[in-house]
C-alpha cells in the first residue's frame, strides 16, 4: 500500500532497513571471518556472530518503541518491520545454538571412530556428528540471513516511494494521525 509522506519521512524510514543490512554484513561477513581466525578453526568462536548482532537488533527493537511513540505511523511501521525480521534471525540463532548443542552432547556420547580431522594447527579432530550439526546450523543461519537480506533491499526500495505492506498494520495499528493512503 502506498501512503502519503514526506522526503524526511522516506529518509527516515529506510534507516532501520540500512541498519538490518549493515549488521548482517558486518557480523556475518567480517566477523565471522575474524572468528575463525581467533578461534584457528574451532566452530564455538562463531558465538560472536549473534552476540553481536543480537545487540544490533536489540537497538532495532527499543529504538522502533522510541519511534512508535514520537515519530510518523509509516516511519514506525518500516521500523517494526525491520524489527520483524531481526527476530526472525533470533529465531534462526536459537535454532543453530540447539542444533549445535544437541549434536555436541551426540558427539561426546558416540565419539570414539567417528571423528573428522579439524584441518587445524594442532591436528585436533571432531566428532562427525558435531561436524553435520555445525554445518546444518550454519545452513539455517544462512538461509534466514539471505532471505531477510533480499526483503530488506525490498523494503529499503519501498520506502523510499511510500510503500509498505498494509499487513504490517496487525503490528503497528494506524491511527487518526496515521499517514493516508494513496
Amino acid at each position: 500500500m502506498q501512503y502519503q509522506v514526506t522526503d524526511q519521512e522516506k529518509h527516515l524510514a529506510k534507516n532501520p532497513h540500512h541498519i538490518f543490512n549493515f549488521n548482517v554484513i558486518v557480523t556475518h561477513l567480517a566477523i565471522s571471518q575474524a572468528s575463525l581466525e581467533m578461534g584457528h578453526g574451532n566452530p564455538y568462536y562463531f558465538i560472536l556472530v549473534p552476540l553481536i548482532s543480537s545487540m544490533v537488533i536489540a537497538y532495532l527493537y527499543f529504538h522502533q518503541k522510541v519511534v512508535a511513540e514520537k515519530g510518523s505511523w509509516f516511519v514506525s511501521a518500516h521500523w517494526t518491520l525491520a524489527w520483524r525480521r531481526g527476530r526472525n534471525l533470533l529465531i534462526s540463532y536459537l535454532i543453530a545454538i540447539v542444533v549445535i548443542g544437541i549434536s555436541a552432547i551426540l558427539g561426546d556420547i558416540v565419539g570414539g571412530g567417528m571423528m573428522m580431522n579439524d584441518f587445524s594447527e594442532s591436528d585436533s579432530s571432531t566428532s562427525i556428528i558435531e561436524k553435520i550439526g555445525t554445518f546444518f546450523s550454519a545452513l539455517v543461519v544462512f538461509f534466514t540471513v539471505l532471505y531477510n537480506f533480499l526483503q530488506t533491499g525490498i523494503s529499503v526500495y519501498d520506502a523510499g516511494k511510500g510503500i509498505i505492506d498494509s499487513k504490517i498494520e496487525r503490528f503497528c495499528p494506524r491511527d487518526m494521525t496515521s499517514n493516508s493512503e494513496v
